[in-house]
C-alpha cells in the first residue's frame, strides 16, 4: 500500500536550482535525493482508505480557497540542517511564512478529521538532500536561494525497480496566476 503527504511543490526552475547548490556545495557519498523528489512537506499522511483519501482531497481543496486571497511570498532556503535519528540532511527556511504555517496547519488538522494521527511538534519546513547520511560535513556551507511557490499536492509514494518516486495525486494553486513561467 503506498503512502501519501501534502508537499509544496517545487518548480523545475527552484529544483535545478538546489541539486547545482547541492552537488557544487556538499557532494556527498551518501543517498542523494533525486530531483523529481525534491519538496517541502506540509503534513505526513501515511496509508489511506480511498475514503479518506477523498475526504482529505476535499479538505484540501477547501483549504486552498481559504488562502486564495494571501500574499504568497517565496521562501528563502537559507539553512542546512540534519536530522539524526533518520540521518537526513536537509535545507531549511529560518523563516516560515504566516501562509505557510497557516497551510501546514490546516492540512494537519484536516488529517486528523480524517481519522490520521499527527505529530504533535512543531511544523519544520525542509528540503531533503541526503538520507542515510553517517558523517556530515566539518564546514556546513549556508544556501542563499530564494524559492517561488504557486502551488501545493497530494503525493503518493510508489517504489519503483530504481527506486521511490513521489507522483503528485492532486495539485491545488495557491496564486491566481495562470501558469508558472519557470
Amino acid at each position: 500500500m503506498n503512502r501519501y503527504f501534502f508537499a509544496l511543490n517545487l518548480s523545475h526552475k527552484s529544483k535545478k536550482q538546489l541539486m547545482r547548490w547541492r552537488d557544487s556545495e556538499l557532494a556527498l557519498p551518501n543517498h542523494p535525493v533525486i530531483e523529481d523528489n525534491l519538496h517541502i512537506t506540509l503534513a505526513f499522511l501515511g496509508q489511506l482508505s480511498d475514503e479518506q483519501k477523498q475526504r482529505l482531497i476535499a479538505g484540501a481543496g477547501q483549504v486552498a480557497d481559504t488562502l486564495r486571497g494571501e500574499t504568497i511570498t517565496p521562501l528563502t532556503i537559507n539553512r542546512l540542517g540534519y536530522f539524526k535519528r533518520p540521518k537526513v540532511l536537509y535545507l531549511a527556511n529560518d523563516q516560515i511564512p504566516a501562509w505557510q504555517n497557516k497551510l501546514a496547519a490546516e492540512l494537519a488538522k484536516q488529517a486528523i478529521d480524517a481519522g490520521l494521527q499527527q505529530e504533535e511538534r512543531r511544523y519544520l519546513s525542509h528540503i531533503t538532500l541526503y538520507r542515510k547520511v553517517r558523517t556530515l560535513p566539518k564546514e556546513l556551507p549556508l544556501p542563499a536561494i530564494n524559492i517561488p511557490i504557486d502551488r501545493f499536492s497530494l503525493f503518493q509514494s510508489v517504489s519503483t525497480e530504481t527506486g521511490v518516486r513521489y507522483q503528485p495525486v492532486k495539485t491545488w494553486r495557491l496564486t491566481a496566476h495562470k501558469d508558472n513561467k519557470e
